[in-house]
């Protein structure tokens, strides 16, 4: 039974066999790319070898976009050449019967915009979805004369520009990372953190943990709910519910929470809220040091990151997430 990688862009679900799947992280800074489609929206470096990032959306004539943090690049062998598609989420791997894979042979008429039937190689149903099976072999492919609208006629969706500002902190810190040769033991000598202030106090907080930055705009307070939550925030539709450490931390402070970090772990996702946002970069694994004589402020704390002029108390994300701290007091 046949493997394929699910994913999504653009409200449509795809699919790529998962033997032609090299790799999958998330989206850096790309650099510009000059003289090509506009679907080529950028040029990555892989661990040393040039990459091109498609995106799917402008692939099939979409409004261009900009992306979040929590975008993903899958990165694809095809017959040409090595590529990296752009992926709003990713929905895992799944087995699908050769019966349940619809193949596509259709003649599409003359003035049709996008040449569907060359890109896409068949459906598949998967429970209640139907699932584009994209053909590898003709997607980097262009004709000579196929129309291909200029980039700049192209309406841009529009993200918020606090939001942009905090989200290019963590995609050049990921180009970075992915920039490094790979080296044997690499993985181990580095790790990325992000730098924040909560209660005047410098934090770090893991890089796997965070999607993504964004601004506290408004907070609505929640009912019988204890002191460190602080209420639930609307993020493009998602509530989520912000939690703010101080009182935990034991941390008296009167300062404004004006960002948000969105953390996740398995099936939690939270916004934790902090004076701001300092930076996000790889610090070298011998600067953490364990945790023995715990100050109060460190109560959340599972070790220490040491920085160039001060100390950080590294986050239990973990602990936060799986604990006990988000459940709400019905009885209050």
């Amino acid at each position: 039974m046949p493997s394929f990688l699910v994913f999504e862009s653009e409200s449509a679900q795809y699919a790529v066999p998962i033997e032609s799947v090299g790799s999958m992280f998330w989206m850096p800074e790309l650099a510009p790319i000059e003289a090509a489609p506009p679907w080529f929206v950028g040029l990555v470096n892989w661990h040393g070898e040039i990459v091109h990032v498609l995106d799917l959306g402008l692939r099939f004539k979409h409004i261009q976009r900009l992306y979040s943090s929590s975008t993903n690049i899958i990165l694809v062998n095809t017959p040409k050449m090595r590529c990296g598609l752009v992926a709003d989420s990713i929905a895992g791997i799944v087995e699908v019967p050769n019966e349940a894979i619809v193949k596509r042979d259709i003649v599409n008429p003359l003035d049709f915009s996008v040449d569907y039937s060359r890109l896409i190689a068949g459906e598949m149903k998967h429970g209640d979805h139907i699932v584009l099976l994209l053909n590898l072999d003709e997607l980097l492919t262009v004709e000579v004369g196929e129309p291909s609208p200029h980039p700049k006629e192209m309406p841009v969706r529009a993200i918020p520009p606090d939001e942009v500002t905090r989200n290019e902190l963590v995609f050049r810190a990921r180009m970075h990372q992915l920039a490094m040769p790979i080296e044997e033991d690499q993985e181990f000598n580095k790790q990325a953190f992000s730098i924040v202030l909560i209660g005047g106090i410098r934090y770090a907080i893991e890089a796997i943990y965070i999607l993504e930055f964004a601004h506290l705009k408004q907070c609505t307070p929640l009912p019988c709910s204890p002191a460190y939550i602080l209420g639930a925030m609307n993020l493009r539709g998602e509530i989520l519910s912000v939690i703010d450490l101080t009182s935990l931390l034991g941390i008296q402070s009167i300062a404004d929470k004006k960002d948000v970090a969105i953390l996740h772990f398995e099936a939690k996702k939270i916004a934790l809220a902090v004076d701001r946002v300092e930076s996000f970069k790889y610090f070298d694994r011998h600067l953490i040091s364990i945790l023995h004589d715990m100050e109060d402020h460190h109560a959340q704390c599972k070790a220490l990151l040491r920085l160039e002029d001060d100390v950080a108390g590294i986050i239990d994300i973990q602990a936060v997430l799986i604990g006990n701290l988000l459940e709400v007091n019905e009885q209050v």
